[in-house]
C-alpha cells in the first residue's frame, strides 16, 4: 500500500509531501490546484509499464498517439522543445526541471525520470545507441537530442526518445513489460468517465469473478428494478450496454441518465482494481448529492473486501461529507483527506483531521 507520497519536479509539484495516506484518500481544492496531477503521479508510480504509462500521461485525456518531437539546437539556457512529454516536468518561469521523482517516504526504489541531452552513436551492429552527455562532455554540433530516461532506484527501466516514442495503442515490446516489480493493478477513472470500448472490455474481464454481481448490486442503489446487464454489438462494431429491468425488457444504459453511467464506471473500476489501486477523478460528476454517502459506504466496504487502495478528487462538499461519514469508525490509518493549494510555483498539501474536515473546508468558497 502507498502509505505516504513525495512528488518533486512533476507538473505543478516542485516539492510536495503527503506524509500519511490510508486505504481511502480524498483530495480537495480549487481548480488547477494539482488534484488530477496528483492522481497522474500515483498512476505513474504504481503502474506496471513505465514507458507506456509515461507516454499515456503525456497524451492526457485525448487518447491520441504522440508524434516524436523535432530535434533542436541546445543552448546555455536549455532547449526550446515544447513536446507534451516535456510538460510532465515542473516549470518555474521559462525553465523546467531536468528530473522528477515520485516515491514513498524512505523509498528504496523511487521512480525517477530525467530529461537530459544524449549523443546518438551507432554500435558495431549499426544500431543507434543513446549515451547521456556528462558535464565534462563538449556538446558536439550534431547527433544530440533530448531524451527521457526512466529509473527505479538505480536501475534504468526505460528510455523515451523522439525516434522511439511508442504508440498508445501499439503492442509494448517484451522487454518493456512489467518492469516495476512492485507494481499494482491500477484502474484510473477519468472525470469524463471511460470510453464505451474501455467500459465493455472491463466488464468482460469481470466475468470469472464476483465483480459483475458487485456492479449490479451498486446499480440497484439507483434503480432496484435492474436485473442484469449485457453488451451487444451496435453500429460500426461498437458495443452497447443494455440493462434488463423487471417487466420492461432491456434498455440502453446511456438512456438511464448520467448518474447510472457514472455509478457503473465506478463499480467496474473498483472490481477491476482488486488488490491494487483505484484512482477516481472528480468523484461527484453526474451523481446526485443524495446518493454520494451511500456510494462512499459501498466503495469503502468493497475496498476492504477486494484489497483496493482508493484515491479520489472532488470539488463537492456533499462528496466530502459522504466520504467522512463512510469512513467513520474505520480506524486512524483507514482514511485521509488532503486539501491542495497552489503556493507560488508549488503545491501545498494539508492533511485535514477527519473529525474537523467540514469545519476546515467552510472557510474555502471553492468547495461548493
Amino acid at each position: 500500500m502507498i502509505d505516504s507520497l513525495h512528488v518533486a519536479g512533476f507538473k505543478l509539484f516542485r516539492d510536495t509531501t503527503l506524509p500519511k495516506l490510508g486505504r481511502l484518500n480524498l483530495f480537495v481544492g480549487e481548480n488547477n490546484s494539482g488534484k488530477s496531477c496528483l492522481l497522474e503521479a500515483i498512476n505513474l508510480y504504481a503502474g506496471q509499464i513505465p514507458v507506456s504509462d509515461l507516454v499515456q500521461t503525456a497524451a492526457g485525456r485525448s487518447e491520441e498517439s504522440l508524434r516524436g518531437w523535432d530535434a533542436v539546437d541546445l543552448t546555455e539556457e536549455g532547449t526550446s522543445i515544447r513536446h507534451p512529454v516535456f510538460d510532465l516536468f515542473h516549470q518555474a518561469g521559462q525553465a523546467f526541471t531536468k528530473e522528477f521523482v515520485i516515491e514513498k517516504i524512505g523509498d528504496a526504489s523511487p521512480l525517477r525520470v530525467q530529461c537530459l541531452p544524449h549523443r546518438m552513436v551507432r554500435d558495431e551492429q549499426n544500431f543507434i545507441r543513446y549515451i547521456p552527455l556528462t558535464q565534462e562532455d563538449a556538446i558536439p554540433p550534431d547527433g544530440v537530442e533530448m531524451a527521457l530516461t526512466l529509473f527505479r532506484g538505480d536501475r534504468q527501466v526505460g528510455l523515451v526518445t523522439r525516434r522511439r516514442l511508442p504508440m498508445l495503442r501499439s503492442r509494448i515490446a517484451v522487454n518493456e513489460k512489467v518492469l516495476n516489480e512492485d507494481a499494482s493493478t491500477v484502474a484510473l477513472l477519468p472525470a469524463n468517465g471511460f470510453s464505451s470500448e474501455k467500459a465493455a472490455s472491463m466488464w468482460d474481464a469481470l466475468v470469472q469473478g464476483p465483480g459483475q454481481e458487485l456492479v449490479l448490486d451498486w446499480l440497484r442503489m439507483l434503480d432496484p428494478r435492474i436485473e442484469d446487464l449485457a453488451y451487444i454489438a451496435g453500429r460500426r462494431d461498437a458495443r452497447m450496454a443494455l440493462l434488463k429491468l423487471k417487466g420492461q425488457g432491456r434498455l440502453p444504459l446511456r438512456s438511464m441518465g448520467d448518474g447510472l453511467t457514472k455509478l457503473f464506471h465506478i463499480a467496474i473500476a473498483v472490481a477491476s482494481a482488486s488488490k491494487g489501486v483505484l484512482l477516481i477523478d472528480e468523484f461527484e460528476n453526474g451523481l446526485h448529492w443524495s446518493v454520494q454517502e451511500k456510494l462512499w459506504i459501498a466503495v469503502a466496504k468493497a475496498a476492504r473486501e477486494f484489497g483496493v487502495q482508493v484515491f479520489s478528487t472532488t470539488h463537492s462538499r456533499d462528496c466530502i461529507e459522504g466520504f467522512t461519514s463512510a469512513v467513520k469508525g474505520g480506524g486512524p490509518d483507514d482514511a485521509s483527506v488532503y486539501r491542495l493549494e497552489r503556493k507560488a510555483d508549488d503545491v501545498l498539501a494539508t492533511n485535514l483531521p477527519l473529525i474537523n474536515v467540514d469545519a476546515a473546508m467552510r472557510e474555502h468558497e471553492e468547495v461548493r
